[in-house]
């Protein structure tokens, strides 16, 4: 309601109060000073603000989070470009010539189990 009539129109709020069917049997509303609305409602806008600073704060967090993973995973790659290669190669050698996982384990380590 404070929205509608405005910030600080506490007399105008509880004459809302007072007048809307919504509140016709809500005494305790209606028997609040019209300091008491005030401060009512600074306390709720201040809720209000707090939750919405946590929320920005949470996203920030995970947008820095999300980043920080893109960059750890490149530096990944950076860092061990050889040994992805390697292994891309041997993966590609045991698809060309349909050798099993198991089967390379006897072929490059002459095991025979």
């Amino acid at each position: 309601m404070v929205h509608k009539l405005g910030y600080g129109n506490w007399d105008e709020l509880k004459a809302a109060f007072r007048t809307s069917p919504l509140f016709r049997f809500d005494w305790f509303v209606k028997s609040r000073t019209t300091q008491e609305l005030a401060r009512r409602c600074d306390t709720l806008i201040r809720l209000v603000e707090k939750e919405n600073q946590e929320y920005d704060e949470r996203e920030r967090q995970a947008r820095k989070e999300k980043k920080l993973a893109k960059v750890s995973f490149s530096l990944f790659i950076h860092n061990n470009w050889l040994l992805i290669l390697y292994s891309l190669c041997i993966f590609l050698v045991l698809k060309f010539y349909n050798i099993s996982e198991h089967d390379s384990d006897k072929a490059v380590f002459g095991k025979t189990n």
